[in-house]
């Protein structure tokens, strides 16, 4: 099976609402595909979930777009519907538009903060207060962070002025507080600032709370190993292979004979830039790949996955202590609906999977 036969194939789960767990497979495995509109096909994958309703399977695969640095959300059809649009089509799911109406307006907020357009984001700020603490699941930083980064203190305290805003300064982006993410940014200014105004920030954390983090021994060794296995040249490809039927590429010694085929150095230099562009592609699709199999909380690999409220998979141990002391999303800090926690089984079939193309 093609790999365009196996994204329709997830398309048309996805249009019958059915079979969800292949959806999931499919977009674990190739988080690209969520916004893809396969050939002879109005829509991709997110504008059928989004039509469906089902506000938790958006949640799910929006967080596995986290690396994917391609993803937009507002990905039109090939009908020039935006997600709006579609969103709007059921009036009986209301959830699902407000939560697109949402997370466009915190794609807003963070593009015109990354972008020092400080005016813009100022008044978005004054409309959803709320926001300032919040952001979508497959942004890596939060306001606080951009305005760290560009040294933005005159902004910070006008921002501080609206009415109902009042900053989360505990926030973090891939585990680290505000002060340092500053300093990885060279701005130091704001790094001085934000300590004198939370000193807290320069305090060790606390023992209790810093064990959520903690990866255990058996986390850590599983790491390594599909760490190590990664560095195969076609982990992708048998994964496909085992647990969604995918093709295998051509090996290398197929590639190579090819190239000493090949009767011109134009033609032999073609090839070879195309192997490279593919090994590139393919580094950062295992980047991906490994980093939704990583626990956003431990930065081990799963060893008992639990999808929470949020759509994040989590280690089940580390998110359990979190929801013991916040009833937040450690990830977007937006209000939990519930606490509720079930297991991953797509997640749990992956890591398994590697153990059959040893």
């Amino acid at each position: 099976m093609s790999d365009e036969e196996l994204l329709q194939k997830a398309v048309e789960c996805a249009r019958n609402f059915q079979d969800f767990p292949q959806v999931l497979m499919a977009i674990s495995l190739h988080p690209e595909w969520l916004t893809i509109i396969p050939e002879n096909r109005k829509w991709a994958i997110l504008h059928q979930i989004i039509f469906s309703g089902d506000v938790n399977q958006l949640e799910q695969l929006l967080a596995l777009q986290k690396l994917n640095k391609k993803f937009r959300l507002q990905t039109n059809t090939r009908q020039q519907e935006t997600v709006l649009d579609i969103a709007a089509l059921r009036k009986d799911v209301p959830d699902m538009l407000k939560r697109i109406q949402q997370l466009i307006k915190l794609d807003e907020m963070l593009t015109y903060a990354r972008d020092c357009q400080w005016d813009k984001c100022y008044n978005i700020i004054k409309e959803n207060p709320s926001f300032v603490n919040e952001k979508p699941p497959y942004r890596r930083f939060y306001l606080i962070h951009h305005i760290a980064y560009a040294n933005a203190i005159k902004e910070y305290e006008n921002m501080k002025q609206i009415k109902g805003c009042k900053f989360d300064l505990n926030l973090r982006a891939d585990r680290k507080k505000i002060n340092l993410i500053a300093k990885e940014g060279q701005q130091f200014a704001f790094a001085t600032y934000i300590e004198k105004e939370c000193p807290s920030l320069l305090e060790q954390d606390d023992p209790d709370d810093d064990s959520i983090y903690q990866a255990t021994d058996h986390a850590i060794k599983q790491t390594e190993i599909i760490n190590t296995m990664m560095e195969q040249t076609n982990i992708i490809q048998d994964l496909d292979q085992n647990l969604i039927g995918g093709p295998t590429k051509k090996s290398r010694d197929e590639v190579m004979k090819y190239l000493n085929n090949s009767k011109t150095d134009t033609e032999i230099q073609e090839v070879k830039t195309k192997v490279a562009s593919s090994k590139v592609e393919e580094s950062k699709h295992k980047e991906i790949l490994l980093d939704n199999l990583t626990c956003p909380l431990t930065l081990a690999v799963f060893t008992d996955p639990v999808i929470a409220a949020d759509g994040f998979t989590y280690e089940r141990s580390a998110i359990t202590k979190w929801l013991e002391k916040n009833d937040r999303s450690p990830m977007t800090n937006q209000k939990l609906s519930n606490k509720n926690l079930n297991p991953n089984h797509i997640v749990k079939q992956i890591i398994s999977a590697f153990q059959t193309v040893l």
